[in-house]
């Protein structure tokens, strides 16, 4: 069995809490060393994970270390150079969503890629979670009927709020960064991903919280000043009167609302986050002789972050395209520019990307 090397960039709270600990669990893989542009997080990770090698410049990791794989887990805004320096290296890339702001970056990479022949696949990871997979296969089969919309909740209360960080959280406010391009692509991902290419989007956006304040961590009492909308609620259009609406913000403290309904002419299917995970199914079908709530028919335990780096490794070995593909994101991509463009201009704008 071979086993892949991996390089990784950007020592954050997901790469210490997610991917390291569970890709050194992977037999076919391992991480050879780590970058950080603050020198003392790459040291540290590499101590504490047992990393030989650790560099805090991108470049010089790129000319000295032999590795595979690139991934990137890096903040939003450095996510293309990064990439794209990778792939001209002539590394198979993995990348925290998204891995590119515009859809001209995106362009860039994907082609990058298809000329050096190098894999790339794109969190966030929703298209290889079960329970959406599970979805995607009952509407396909037309188990729910026609699907009028689907409606996906992409929100929670700001980095600042909710997660204990050791790391500023000022840069999740910065331009490049914001709710959309960190929560909305979670939701962008799971309602295209299941329904397919958006064909238009309208969206209202805004400033709703002009200050916040740390909650945790080591810069708990900061305050902070967003430069980017923090709430933008987004309506797709996907032809034939089927439609979605993605709430995207960092203005949910919280919720007893499902995550993700999709509702269709002969029932629903309703997936909830809290206690566990699971996919519930409503159906009203006069063949079958029902009406009224199934039982969870779809539970299971938390699914990994690494996942994604698991399937891009199966994927070089395959020689197949991986399930998260670049050419959905850059899609996604396009969705999250364009609505910014939708709600200054209070009309719909047209999505030229397909998938």
């Amino acid at each position: 069995m071979r086993k892949w090397r991996i390089g990784l960039v950007g020592c954050g709270s997901i790469a210490r809490l997610n991917y390291i600990p569970e890709i050194n669990e992977f037999p076919n893989a391992e991480i050879v060393a780590v970058c950080d542009i603050v020198p003392e997080r790459a040291k540290g990770f590499a101590e504490m994970f047992g990393i030989r090698e650790w560099y805090k410049d991108l470049d010089e990791m790129l000319a000295k270390s032999d590795f595979d794989i690139l991934v990137d887990t890096a903040t939003i805004q450095a996510h293309f150079q990064i990439n794209l320096r990778a792939l001209q290296a002539g590394k198979h890339l993995y990348s925290q969503k998204p891995f590119a702001t515009t859809v001209e970056e995106a362009t860039i990479l994907i082609k990058e890629a298809k000329k050096r022949n190098l894999k790339m696949s794109i969190s966030p990871i929703h298209m290889l979670r079960p329970e959406i997979r599970e979805a995607k296969r009952l509407i396909e089969e037309g188990v729910i009927g026609k699907v009028a919309f689907v409606r996906c909740c992409s929100s929670h209360g700001g980095p600042e709020y909710f997660q204990y960080r050791d790391v500023d959280p000022s840069w999740f406010y910065k331009k490049g960064a914001g709710p959309m391009f960190d929560m909305g692509v979670h939701g962008l991902t799971q309602v295209t991903g299941l329904l397919g290419p958006a064909k238009t989007v309208q969206a209202l956006s805004g400033v709703s919280e002009k200050e916040r304040i740390a909650r945790s961590g080591a810069f708990d009492g900061k305050k902070i000043i967003p430069e980017v909308d923090d709430l933008t609620l987004l309506l797709l259009d996907f032809g034939e009167a089927t439609f979605g609406f993605v709430d995207c913000s960092y203005c949910v403290k919280a919720t007893k609302s499902p995550h993700l309904e999709i509702f269709g002419s002969r029932g629903t299917i309703s997936i909830t986050e809290q206690p566990k995970r699971q996919l519930q199914l409503y159906l009203d079908s006069r063949e079958m002789g029902v009406r009224g709530w199934m039982d969870p028919i779809v539970r299971w335990s938390e699914f990994k972050q690494s996942y994604g780096v698991k399937d891009l490794i199966e994927a070089i070995e395959q020689n197949r395209k991986p399930i998260l593909s670049a050419e959905h994101a850059r899609h996604v991509i396009e969705i999250m520019n364009k609505c910014y463009i939708a709600a200054r201009e209070k009309r719909a704008v047209k999505i030229e990307s397909t998938f």
